[in-house]
């Protein structure tokens, strides 16, 4: 009969076997298997941990964030997106048209106002 990998081993399948352990008079501990046949069988108790496979542990995938790293990776994105916005300013002002400023010299405006008996002159120049 073939055995398939899947397929519980014969001894689980059917009723499973009572564990114990029990140590003798030198103190040496023992696993106590009572198998459902009825029979007993004594093995060392260093024995039997050795032969025991370790569970493998799974890895739970959770999309919970640290609150921390949600905050951080938000304060990134958000300098990212005003520096950006800088850069393709810089760079849209670069490709324009260049403004040229040429001097003149400056042109001055006076103002003359009078209320009964005060009078003020005020000069503007751009």
């Amino acid at each position: 009969m073939p055995h398939d990998s899947k397929a519980l081993p014969l001894a689980t399948q059917t009723a499973p076997a009572k564990l114990a352990v029990w140590a003798d008079q030198s103190g040496t501990p023992y696993l106590v298997q009572q198998q459902p046949d009825g029979s007993t069988t004594f093995t060392p108790l260093e024995t039997a941990l050795a032969q025991a496979k370790t569970p493998i542990p799974t890895e739970r995938v959770t999309t919970d964030r640290d609150p921390l790293n949600t905050v951080l990776l938000a304060l990134v994105a958000v300098l990212g997106l005003v520096l950006g916005g800088y850069l393709l300013g810089f760079f849209a002002g670069a490709a324009g048209q260049r403004m040229v400023i040429v001097p003149r010299s400056p042109l001055c405006d006076t103002h003359r106002s009078s209320f009964l008996f005060w009078s003020s002159e005020t000069k503007e120049c751009n």
